[in-house]
């Protein structure tokens, strides 16, 4: 799975690869929106929304990124998977 954005809120954004969620922040470099993933959490939906908070993510934006977040990143790997008619091996 390549990195892909699946929740933006404001200047914060989530993404994922097969392996972690990534904390975004929307930058601008040369007058173009450029996003620079600043956190990676392959752990829990917990440690995810303590990323968020230490980074600077205004509660209102974290509160929508979070929405719907399983407890762990393994859980949604494999339901996000199962959505899209694959198989998944995490963390093993």
């Amino acid at each position: 799975m390549a990195d892909r954005q699946f929740a933006i809120s404001g200047k914060w954004a989530l993404a994922a690869d097969s392996l972690q969620w990534m904390v975004q922040r929307q930058c601008m470099r040369k007058g173009q929106i450029d996003w620079h993933s600043v956190s990676f959490v392959s752990s829990t939906r917990d440690i995810l929304a303590r990323c968020l908070r230490e980074k600077g993510c205004p509660p209102a934006d974290a509160e929508r990124l979070l929405a719907g977040l399983p407890s762990t990143f393994e859980e949604w790997a494999r339901k996000r998977a199962q959505a899209r008619g694959e198989t998944v091996s995490v963390g093993g």
